[in-house]
């Protein structure tokens, strides 16, 4: 198994699309100008987002917590005294598997990712029919009864499944980062050109704090290795990243600006909130090297390396909650 150190979710895009403007009367009415074709442009890209972000979200969470215990060879390590809690994929998270493969044959044509999707669908449903067998022999303790026989089985399909699934997910990733990236560029100038400026400061700071977690990525720098990255590069994504930062604050606090824009004060403090946590997990990677201070053993062998200050996974991780809120800003 290949851990994907880049696991933070994706941005959707159209908040445009579901908010209403200052002088709307009509709910999920989008600003003028926002073209039919657009709007299912949009939907499209987002139902492909949501797939992302539950492959490197809930699936993500539960393949790790369970190679971490028992390895990612074809046998497992086990235990003496084992115990062990297996986690699962609630089937609500699941919902957006097939809404994904309903649009692949839609317009417009997403060259590159609607084919992985297709191919990706019966290879996730495989791997979480795995999981839910996982999940009940677990749960009831089945490796009592049978002196672990069924969960040896059950760990080499894992493995044989995860395989299969990591090739193509590695290449979804990929088209979806490239789709993304003009998605976003493009839906950052409407939000210019629409004079909505507090929603174009907070994806200007997503679309760049993303930027700051691909270098990192492209510099292959983990905990383990965090002493190693090129300041020089790391800085001038972190750089803009603060600028946005900064900028977004000012402009958030702005009560006539919220107000002319529709936008919920609650939500964009939440974002602004958990935006501030993601940049300032930057900011102690920076502390960390300027100390010259490894990431300790006990933290690099623990199970909670997402939580561990100055890493580039607990930047990741905190820059996915971030997303989130975005994602869930009106």
């Amino acid at each position: 198994m290949r851990t994907l150190k880049f696991v933070i979710a994706v941005i959707l895009l159209g908040v445009m699309l579901s908010a209403c403007s200052a002088t709307s009367s009509t709910v999920n009415q989008g600003p003028a100008g926002v073209t039919s074709g657009e709007r299912k442009e949009i939907e499209k890209y987002n139902a492909y987002v949501m797939l992302n972000n539950l492959m490197t979200g809930r699936i993500n969470e539960v393949l790790v917590h369970y190679f971490e215990k028992f390895g990612v060879d074809t046998q497992p390590v086990i235990e003496k005294n084992l115990s062990f809690i297996m986690l699962d994929v609630a089937e609500t998270e699941r919902e957006v598997i097939d809404k994904a493969n309903s649009y692949t044959s839609n317009q417009p044509a997403f060259a590159n990712a609607d084919p992985l999707v297709t191919k990706l669908t019966p290879v996730i449903k495989d791997l979480l029919s795995v999981l839910d067998d996982m999940k009940a022999y677990y749960d009831s303790k089945g490796y009592v009864d049978d002196d672990f026989a069924k969960g040896k089985q059950l760990h080499t399909r894992l493995v044989n499944a995860n395989l299969a699934y990591e090739t193509i997910a590695t290449q979804y990733f990929t088209a979806l980062q490239k789709l993304g990236n003009e998605q976003r560029q493009a839906e950052l100038q409407k939000l210019k050109d629409a004079d909505q400026q507090i929603r174009y400061n907070a994806l200007k700071f997503m679309i760049d704090a993303e930027a700051t977690a691909i270098e990192m990525d492209e510099q292959r720098i983990t905990a383990g290795n965090v002493l190693q990255l090129d300041m020089t590069k790391f800085k001038a994504k972190y750089d803009v990243m603060t600028a946005d930062l900064n900028a977004l604050m000012t402009i958030s606090k702005d009560k006539e600006r919220i107000q002319k824009e529709g936008v919920n004060s609650f939500s964009i403090g939440n974002y602004v909130d958990a935006a501030t946590e993601a940049k300032a997990a930057a900011s102690k990677i920076i502390e960390r090297i300027n100390k010259k201070e490894p990431v300790s053993d006990s933290d690099l062998n623990g199970q909670f390396l997402h939580t561990t200050d100055g890493t580039p996974e607990n930047f990741n991780y905190l820059l996915s909650k971030a997303i989130e809120r975005y994602n869930e800003m009106n």
